[in-house]
């Protein structure tokens, strides 16, 4: 079998990386329309002063267009966070594979302090990546967890739903992942590999 030069091999790698960016920006500027056009159908059906809204004898709301095209400004906004997380997951995966091929760890039992160890024998590695690994598994596992570790060393993941009352009930952080993020994302693993 022919050894691979390193050169080929940091082509492959970052020409990966680059398809997984490509597909994510394709995404999120579809996405983004879409939420830019559930935002401005809604906006103007609210200035427009309509009320269309249909109540049964008891009063109960059986439709209306301002909810539904409130509701569809909701969607939009839950798929973009959808696609930023999707995207956050593909690029780790991608490390953790690539990781694996380089250098030869394939068992169960090698889990990620492995194979960055490994990895880092070989190539230069960001520091980031750890964290990067922790919003993975808070992404993969439970997304309304917080990883205390995670909140400490990247606070910027993370914000409130509600805005703080009173002193005693600070909000619970939720994550709060931007697009400015999933670039990063994609800077760290790029920075994790063969560059040359």
């Amino acid at each position: 079998m022919a050894i691979l030069p390193e050169s080929f091999k940091a082509f492959r790698y970052q020409t990966g990386i680059d398809r997984i960016c490509d597909a994510y920006r394709a995404s999120a500027d579809t996405i983004n329309k879409a939420l830019g056009e559930a935002t401005q159908a809604y906006a103007q059906y609210v200035a427009a002063g309509v009320d269309d809204s249909e109540y049964d004898e008891d009063g109960v709301l059986l439709g209306s267009t301002a909810h539904s095209l409130a509701m569809a400004e909701l969607d939009a906004i839950l798929a973009v966070g959808v696609v930023r997380e999707a995207f956050i997951t593909s690029a780790l995966h991608y490390w953790e594979r690539s990781a694996r091929a380089w250098t030869g760890l394939h068992g169960f039992e090698h889990k990620f302090p492995a194979l960055r160890d490994a990895t880092q024998q070989l190539y230069t590695v960001s520091p980031q990546l750890p964290n990067l690994n922790r919003l993975n598994n808070v992404l993969k596992h439970n997304s309304h967890r917080v990883d205390r570790t995670l909140l400490r060393n990247r606070p910027d993941y993370f914000g409130s739903l509600f805005p703080k009352t009173n002193g005693n009930n600070p909000p619970e952080p939720r994550l709060r992942l931007s697009h400015e993020h999933v670039e990063e994302a994609f800077d760290i693993v790029r920075a994790s590999g063969p560059t040359r």
